[in-house]
């Protein structure tokens, strides 16, 4: 392991790492420009001229946009045992030093459980069609996304398990989204807010491609902000006015039992005085 400076041009980025949004590399050139790269990235040198990418790509592409030389960290080939074991390097590498959007979490979380998968064969048990839907409330189809969900999790201690929040369900909702098309995922990441909302993305995952694709056409084109509006336009479904919040309150309020709705006057008896008082006032 070396420290050096080499041109980004010759570091290349394997085919299984997501592109860098455009947004992000700019922000990290204009850091670059105005304070240099402070970290360095990590690549492997080849038998060729050149070196292959092994966590970093945010700043490869920022230096790339300047065509200016990268700090990098230069690791030799006999240090990783294969292209998964360099894979998985990158993925912790952004586990633990930035947040991730809940898409690039999912495809991480993804491509962490399948090189996973592929060193620790998971065998199935039989699940009866009850105990799928007291797990995680899905088909008897999902049984093996299942199985191994639960077995990658429970590869990681306890303490892991918390501090990244890998258990069962989430891992399942990460090999769902992750299953979404990558020129599709590419589209969401333009789109802040959709790349950050897990139960959207669930959503997606859940359409036919081209369905999938026209959902978050509309919502790009700005002709509706969440998933459920996007479905109903593109079903031609007139839209519902939505209940304000009070309205949504005096709902629920009309709901409760007497002695809960005498629990509620006590909870807001400075709000109702007020409004009393206000009454008077104006009468």
């Amino acid at each position: 392991m070396k420290h050096d400076i080499i041109p980004s041009a010759l570091i290349d980025v394997s085919a299984d790492y997501k592109s860098v949004p455009d947004d992000a590399a700019r922000a990290i050139a204009d850091s670059i420009l105005r304070i240099g790269q402070r970290q360095p990235i990590e690549v492997i040198a080849t038998q060729t001229d050149r070196f292959q990418l092994v966590f970093g790509a945010k700043r490869l592409a920022a230096c790339k946009l300047l065509a200016r030389d990268v700090m990098v960290i230069i690791r030799e080939p006999d240090e990783f045992k294969d292209e998964a074991e360099t894979r998985l390097v990158g993925i912790a590498e952004n586990f633990y030093r930035h947040s991730l959007t809940a898409l690039e979490r999912s495809v991480d979380v993804a491509d962490w459980c399948t090189i996973w998968r592929t060193a620790h064969p998971v065998k199935r048990g039989r699940k009866t069609k009850s105990e799928l839907s007291d797990n995680l409330s899905v088909n008897p189809a999902d049984a093996e996304i299942i199985d191994v969900s639960n077995e990658f999790a429970l590869s990681f201690s306890d303490a892991a398990q918390r501090f990244l929040n890998i258990n069962s369900r989430e891992v399942f909702r990460a090999t769902k989204i992750a299953s979404i098309s990558a020129d599709l995922r590419e589209r969401i990441t333009l789109h802040q807010s959709l790349a950050n909302n897990q139960q959207a993305l669930l959503a997606i995952a859940a359409e036919p491609y081209e369905r999938a694709s026209k959902i978050i056409e509309i919502i790009l084109d700005g002709k509706a902000q969440t998933v459920p509006d996007a479905v109903a336009i593109l079903d031609g479904i007139p839209p519902v006015n939505e209940q304000a919040r009070w309205e949504k309150i005096s709902d629920s309020f009309a709901r409760l039992k007497p002695a809960e709705q005498d629990a509620f006057f006590k909870l807001n008896e400075a709000a109702i005085l007020r409004w009393f008082a206000e009454r008077r006032v104006a009468n």
